[in-house]
């Protein structure tokens, strides 16, 4: 199987680095220009199927994908974001006053401590690997529109990866990822950013 990994577009959380997750926040001017964009850019991609977070951010690029390619969208709740809990809309500043031990406990052990009404990491590792374990190893490519933790925690389940090493990817929004698996072996083909970084 073929996946092609996109987060959603920049949104207004994004721009201000709060804490979300399943919070859904409007997109930025430029996460607009991303939305109208990208549909074009896909195109170009061979894919059957769409999964896609049911969250707006990701669900609203899934579907003007899906019009472009006469694809319907399949949304699936584990390919949700983490879900931050009683951190959700802060800024570190404001978490880090007002949750300190909590923000200190998030830090010391981001694997598997679980934020009050919220979820851990291993949480959304185990999400993940519920997703795939029902598709990896079928034929064809799909494409998912999805968040930058769960790419993260897919691409250290696919690739075999601790999740301890997983933030040496960068995802950006926007950013397409393909990798393929086949045989209990996944690979990372490319990855594209929206904008190229300046000075590259």
């Amino acid at each position: 199987m073929r996946f092609y990994f996109l987060r959603h577009p920049q949104t207004i959380a994004n721009q201000k680095g709060l804490i979300y997750g399943w919070t859904d926040y409007d997109y930025t001017e430029k996460g607009e220009e991303m939305l109208k964009a990208m549909p074009r850019r896909a195109a170009g991609l061979s894919f059957d199927r769409i999964y896609a977070s049911p969250l707006g951010r990701a669900r609203k690029l899934a579907e003007a994908i899906g019009r472009e390619k006469g694809l319907s969208v399949i949304c699936d709740d584990r390919i949700k974001e983490m879900n931050y809990g009683i951190l959700e809309g802060m800024d570190f500043a404001q978490a880090k006053k007002e949750h300190g031990e909590i923000m200190k406990h998030l830090f010391s052990d981001f694997r598997s401590f679980t934020v009050p009404q919220g979820e851990s990491s291993l949480d959304v590792r185990r999400r993940a690997e519920s997703f795939f374990d029902g598709i990896k190893e079928q034929e064809g490519a799909c494409l998912v529109v999805t968040h930058a933790m769960f790419i993260h925690s897919a691409m250290s389940y696919l690739l075999n990866l601790d999740l301890d090493v997983m933030w040496r990817f960068r995802i950006e929004p926007c950013m397409i990822i393909c990798l393929d698996y086949e045989n209990g072996y996944g690979a990372v083909k490319g990855m594209i950013p929206y904008e190229w970084p300046e000075g590259f």
